[in-house]
């Protein structure tokens, strides 16, 4: 009898013992101890293969790139968004599978929150995610796929990197022969973009369009225009802003004022009191002379004394660069103290006593005759043939205005 109970005891502690290798040898089939993801914070880059720690053997751990991938944008993760986290193990006559796998950050905390899906459990505080005894079938031909929600954690926690360890059993009911393999994916925070530049005049003349560009070529939108390339063409004054999007943010330029200036009134060429050309606009204006198309130089202000015959225009400029269009053509037949012919007239003699014939081949005309203070002191008409005109017997010089010509006369006692 004592024997019989002896045997009985010993095949019971046979069989529990027996019953908990077995369990060990397939506790991986309910998925993978905390801490076995090959990251390199903690358990010196430990992972489910025997050399370093692990429970599986057959061969190391291989590295590969790609088997963690995700929805994350290239710009980063949001803070606070929701992304999906994919996870892929494949070999060949391989027919179940298991992973572990941890996000973690540079400081080796974990970085955001992993939410279990189908054939995924959440372990060691939910610092680690890894499969469960019904989620190690294949999903495909020799390979597995789990895919989980991942709450990206706050701002200002910088890059996550997810370590993972899986595994690819030969369902020996043992712990040899397995494939171990590890991969990582870095997922950066994402960067809200830079605040765009707009680029351009911002000033210009009514009638010229400015071209206003950005340094962004996509997602970009212009305000107020609404337009949505790289480059616009506007003619109105007013305040512009380019805002440009990615899936991490938005930013906008800072206002850029754009003003419009009107274009200056069209000048005309009359003569003044004194003999000289005269603008019929006057104002803060840069004034720009030209004789026969020509500019002159030196001759910036409204009126201008003409050196020599010919035909003056004049165009004015405003204080933003704008120019009006050219006056009309104010023909200048002579100018200077000598023997004046041309054009149809004749003045002489100059210098003079006083006395001074004007012959005039052509229509009737006036002539006016300004002392140097601008007072005019002669004024008759002069008809065609030859016309005797007594000047002031005092010394001096005066202008003689005639046929658009502004004429100095000299007199002498």
């Amino acid at each position: 009898m004592k024997k019989s109970l002896f045997v009985i005891i010993v095949t019971l502690i046979v069989l529990i013992i027996s019953s908990n290798l077995t369990y060990n040898a397939h506790s991986n089939g309910g998925g993978a101890p905390a801490g076995y993801t090959g990251s390199p914070l903690e358990n010196n880059s430990r992972t489910c293969s025997s050399p370093n720690g692990g429970c599986h053997g057959g061969g190391g751990v291989s590295f590969q790139t790609g088997l963690v991938t995700s929805n994350v944008p290239d710009c980063g993760y949001t803070p606070g968004q929701t992304y999906s986290i994919t996870v892929y193990v494949t070999s060949p006559n391989r027919t179940k599978f298991g992973f572990s796998i941890s996000p973690q950050l540079s400081n080796g905390n974990t970085g955001g929150t992993m939410i279990a899906s189908a054939g995924t459990q959440l372990n060691g505080g939910g610092r680690y995610l890894t499969h469960t005894s019904s989620g190690t079938a294949q999903t495909g031909n020799n390979e597995r796929t789990w895919t989980f929600d991942w709450v990206a954690p706050s701002a200002g926690s910088g890059d996550v990197t997810f370590y993972a360890a899986l595994n690819a059993t030969n369902s020996n009911n043992a712990n040899t022969g397995d494939l171990i393999f590890n991969s990582t994916l870095i997922i950066n925070e994402g960067v809200v973009p830079e605040a765009p530049q707009v680029f351009g005049n911002n000033t210009a003349c009514q009638g010229n369009p400015v071209n206003l560009s950005t340094n962004y070529s996509a997602g970009i939108i212009w305000q107020p225009s609404g337009e949505t390339t790289q480059e616009i063409t506007v003619s109105n004054s007013g305040t512009y802003t380019v805002q440009v999007s990615t899936e991490c943010g938005n930013s906008t330029s800072l206002p850029f004022n754009l003003v419009i200036s009107n274009i200056p009134s069209t000048p005309e060429i009359t003569l003044n009191s004194f003999g000289n050309l005269q603008s019929t606009v006057i104002g803060d204006f840069t004034y720009n002379w030209f004789l026969n198309g020509v500019f002159v130089l030196n001759s910036d202000s409204a009126s201008f004394v003409p050196q020599s015959p010919g035909d003056y225009t004049l165009n004015i400029t405003n204080s933003e660069g704008c120019e009006s269009a050219f006056s009309s053509s104010f023909t200048v037949n002579g100018v200077g103290t000598s023997l004046i012919e041309n054009k149809g007239f004749t003045i002489y003699p100059n210098p003079s006593n006083g006395l001074i014939q004007i012959k005039i081949d052509e229509t009737n005309s006036i002539i006016k005759i300004y002392d140097v203070l601008g007072k005019l002191i002669y004024t008759r008409k002069i008809f065609k043939g030859v016309n005797d005109i007594i000047l002031p017997s005092k010394k001096g010089l005066y202008y003689a205005h005639f046929n658009n010509s502004i004429i100095k006369l000299i007199v002498n006692e």
